[in-house]
């Protein structure tokens, strides 16, 4: 019997194989060289709504080219600046991130610190040895600091904003510079955790000193320069008092965006082998909206000049990166804002104003006809308080006996909603209420207080203006834009948290989701880049098995 040729028949049948059988090859992705990730501080959902026919620029274009989530949150209390910006890149809450506030109270040090204060670094660009600022509180990795990992130090990450906290928090650990605005000399600062000294470039913009430019300026709504009323008259003396109230301007939001523009040409940022991130916050919204109020005719001038802003910020991005396809950009805001309780009275609305020492004293004066004279409050943060432990171990008492009378306390004033104790917040029991959730989600044991007070909405502390921090949706609701090369336009109506932002970005990218994260990938951004990419992998097949045929 004579056998067949086995070599001749499966060199016969191989280009077949080859061309029905093998699997695609997958085509790289295209990804972006630049992330522009925005935060407007204090910037409320309902400006993108009520001002929407006013926005000609930046805001109008994102939202009606991004894909737009109009029931976005800050998912965790309180709803300040420090985690709101926390939450941005890591995709965390302050139960993980260990950013639980603007500050808090700190057991060891016996006082209140700030999130971003270190005393291991001192400040750069200021005269003198002062303390510095760096991540070192934030103890999770966020989408920059993956991102650099991810590309052995191939990508930059650079964090900038009129605060310190916001420069810092979302950049993260790794960054390679945080800038952000000295309020006493009038400069862009940094601080010794990044660099030993300003680059050359920062110390000539701050020789322009660009923050002195509008001495005795007077700030006008748009179009009514000529025949309207001023909104603010600046000081013409430089000084304190100017730079207070010059923050409260757009004239601050100009020249932070300014210095975005000199960050991006001088540290080449859209030009490197990998993926770079720069995260820009603007503050001044936030220092006029704690002045004003967010029905205040300031702020809806302030809000109009943003989008004025954003889209000359988006313009020299766009540039710098060489292309909208190769910039990927997200906005949203760090918090929302209550209205002044005087203008919500005249709506027969709910809410006032309250006194905090009194409020305080109450509770202590509570505490001392139960267990004894001492000082039994030692710290506060928010409308929450932080326990005497040496006095309760000293008067041999329970910790969660003096914490439950404290919160009854509490919850006889009338203001009061609900609140929280640190022993029954530690088991991390299922909650009830989305409140509820909040709280446990933002509970750090290490650095929170020992009860945690919910005022009831539209109540605030202090005797003027209006503030943020309730896990109300007027405080939690805030913008969530994504734009760019391949994002497709879209508004989209399901709840979501901002901590899904940082998983979502990390997946276009392709690297690890930051360590800290709680959020979800939102599918409807990813979606166009894996159809991009499954355009791609087609489209590379179809032509090798074109090429076998041939």
């Amino acid at each position: 019997m004579k056998r067949p040729n086995v070599v001749l028949l499966f060199a016969t049948l191989l280009p077949h194989v080859s061309t029905f059988a093998a699997p695609p090859t997958a085509a790289p992705v295209h990804k972006p060289k630049l992330i522009l990730a925005i935060a407007v501080d204090q910037f409320r959902y309902d400006y993108t709504t009520r001002f929407r026919g006013r926005y000609t620029s930046g805001l109008a274009t994102m939202l009606s080219e991004g894909a737009v989530f109009i029931d976005a949150h800050q998912d965790h209390f309180p709803t300040v600046t420090a985690t709101g910006h926390a939450t941005f890149l890591t995709g965390s809450v302050p139960a993980t991130s260990g950013i639980i506030g603007n500050e808090w109270y700190d057991r060891k040090l016996g006082k209140t610190i700030t999130s971003v204060e270190d005393a291991a670094t001192t400040l750069i660009g200021v005269d003198g040895q002062k303390v510095g600022s760096s991540p070192h509180n934030l103890i999770v990795s966020t989408l920059g600091d993956e991102i650099k990992m991810s590309h052995s130090g191939k990508s930059k990450v650079i964090g900038i904003s009129m605060k310190d906290r916001a420069a810092i928090l979302p950049s993260g650990r790794m960054a390679d510079a945080a800038y952000w605005f000295d309020n006493e000399s009038g400069v862009v600062i940094s601080s010794t955790w990044y660099q030993q000294q300003l680059p050359t470039w920062v110390r000539e913009f701050n020789a322009g000193k660009p923050a002195f430019q509008h001495l005795g300026s007077s700030w006008y709504a748009l179009g009514q320069e000529k025949s309207g009323k001023p909104l603010m008259t600046l000081p013409s003396e430089p000084g304190k008092a100017y730079l207070s109230q010059w923050e409260e301007t757009p004239y601050a939001n100009d020249m932070l965006e300014e210095f975005a523009e000199r960050v991006m040409h001088n540290e080449h940022l859209g030009q490197q082998d990998g993926t770079d991130v720069l995260t820009v916050s603007f503050s001044a919204n936030d220092h006029l909206g704690h002045a004003v109020g967010p029905d205040a005719p300031e702020v809806e001038d302030m809000s109009v000049r943003t989008d004025l802003v954003i889209g000359k910020l988006l313009a020299a991005a766009i540039k710098q990166a060489g292309g909208r396809e190769n910039l990927l950009v997200v906005l949203t805001a760090d918090h929302g804002v209550a209205p002044v309780p005087e203008v919500n009275q005249q709506r027969k609305m709910p809410g006032g104003r309250l006194d905090k020492a009194d409020y305080l004293a109450k509770v202590e004066a509570a505490l001392e006809e139960k267990f004894g004279v001492g000082k039994w409050m030692i710290g506060t943060q928010e409308s929450g308080f932080y326990l005497n432990d040496d006095l309760i171990e000293k008067k041999k008492l329970k910790h969660s006996a003096v914490e439950d009378e404290a919160a009854t306390a509490a919850m006889k004033m009338p203001f009061v909603a609900r609140t929280y104790t640190r022993t029954q917040l530690l088991p991390r029991d299922a909650m009830q209420s989305r409140i509820d959730d909040y709280v446990a989600r933002s509970f750090f044991p290490e650095r929170g207080p020992d009860v945690i007070v919910i005022i009831k909405p539209y109540y605030l502390f202090g005797k003027s203006g209006t503030s943020h921090g309730s896990p109300y949706d007027y405080d939690s609701h805030v913008p969530l834009i994504f734009w760019g090369g391949g994002v497709h336009a879209g508004t989209y109506t399901e709840r979501v948290g901002i901590s899904d932002v940082a998983p979502t970005l990390a997946a276009v990218l392709e690297v690890e989701t930051p360590s800290g994260s709680v959020g979800h990938i939102l599918n409807e951004v990813v979606d166009s880049f894996l159809k991009q990419q499954h355009r791609s992998i087609s489209s590379s097949h179809r032509s090798k098995q074109q090429a076998r045929l041939q």
